[in-house]
């Protein structure tokens, strides 16, 4: 009798440790969750509902005091790179042009205390936009290395081998001469006094053929890199930014993410630091811009600050220097653009441009280099939308 009430207390005791241990998880499970909606949800509830209001501006002056330092020069040096059998793409140096390094520069503006730089996406990835490289698949560029690069060489030598190697390649199999080139080969010089010269001339034509054949033989031995297994593609060498009043000082930087549609000409820089320079002290709010675009009305007032014509108009004898220009909304938005009489040229691509409040509207992107005051940007809805 006392066994099986000290069985029926352990039941009872082990029961009880149980329900506590499934209570114990529930209530850790039911945390968890809470901790994960107070961390995404809370703060946006909150920023919602607490969302500064804006300050509006009282002039172009002060629109650029406080902005000034937000906006960035941006230099981008991108060149052709090559990739063999799925190979980490490289970069040669060889008497072509095709493969020289090019640099854009353009203009971001900060929007995070992360260092997140919002710019175009011409000047993220400038190749797409390129009239030489967009449409072009390198095939003759292809050719060429197919033509001289043995499959045997080892992946690590890839490199050394067609820089060492470039000029071999002469377009066409050696020996394939059309007869008027034939007519101009030289086959023997001149022949010398009292030597019969057909017979000289005959020995010589032996000789060349011979080794000719030689050479063909030893050629057609040689078994060179596929053209599928050649890979040209742009990419970036360097992707950095200066600040206004720095002296030729470049922070690097990453490219972060890039708008889907072709026609949203946005994307988002990210410094390598990721954190905000300490002269930045007032960084683009993108939760006060203009959201509705359809409220950006013909007639009223267009504030541009950035960097047309890169650094030949932004070095001074102080540092590189900002500009600021103004001009007045021209068209009303298409849902994507904007239009504006505000001077700019190359260099501004990516700049801010705000409304007399000092609220951004649009991040400028294209002109016409045959006049001034036909320029555009896109809506800054956009913008804020990749930020999310």
């Amino acid at each position: 009798m006392l066994d099986n009430q000290t069985s029926e207390g352990k039941n009872e005791t082990n029961s009880f440790e149980i329900d506590n241990k499934s209570r114990t998880k529930k209530i850790a499970l039911i945390a968890g969750v809470l901790i994960v909606l107070g961390v995404i949800i809370i703060p946006r509830v909150w920023n919602k509902f607490n969302k500064k209001e804006a300050v509006c501006l009282n002039n172009q002056t002060e629109i650029y005091e406080k902005y000034k330092d937000a906006v960035v020069l941006v230099k981008h040096t991108y060149a052709l790179q090559i990739s063999i059998k799925g190979s980490e793409p490289f970069q040669i140096t060889v008497d072509d042009n095709s493969f020289e390094e090019k640099t854009i520069s353009g203009t971001g503006f900060f929007v995070s205390e992360d260092g997140k730089i919002v710019t175009n996406h011409h000047v993220a990835e400038p190749w797409k936009y390129d009239d030489n490289t967009k449409e072009d698949d390198f095939s003759d560029l292809k050719d060429h290395i197919a033509a001289i690069l043995p499959d045997s060489i080892d992946k690590k030598d890839y490199k050394s081998y067609l820089e060492l190697h470039w000029n071999d390649y002469s377009g066409e199999e050696e020996g394939d001469y059309s007869d008027e080139e034939a007519e101009e080969t030289p086959v023997a010089s001149a022949p010398a006094a009292n030597i019969d010269s057909s017979s000289v001339a005959t020995e010589v034509n032996d000789l060349i053929s011979e080794n000719q054949s030689e050479e063909k033989a030893i050629t057609s031995q040689i078994i060179y890199t596929k053209l599928e297994d050649i890979e040209i593609v742009p990419k970036t060498v360097e992707i950095s930014v200066a600040l206004h009043g720095s002296k030729d000082d470049w922070l690097q930087c990453k490219v972060l993410k890039i708008a889907d549609e072709e026609e949203v000409d946005v994307a988002i820089l990210q410094l390598n630091s990721e954190n905000l320079p300490d002269s930045v002290s007032n960084i683009v709010d993108l939760d006060n811009a203009v959201q509705d675009d359809s409220s950006i009305k013909p007639g009223t007032n267009a504030i541009l600050i950035g960097y047309p014509m890169g650094m030949q108009l932004a070095n001074t004898r102080k540092g590189i220097k900002v500009q600021v220009y103004e001009g007045q909304i021209n068209k009303e938005s298409d849902g994507v653009s904007v239009q504006y009489n505000v001077t700019s040229t190359h260099g501004a691509s990516g700049s801010p441009v705000f409304n007399e409040c000092g609220q951004l509207i649009a991040v400028n992107y294209a002109g016409y280099d045959q006049a001034q005051g036909y320029n555009f940007g896109i809506v800054a809805k956009h913008a804020m939308s990749l930020m999310e």
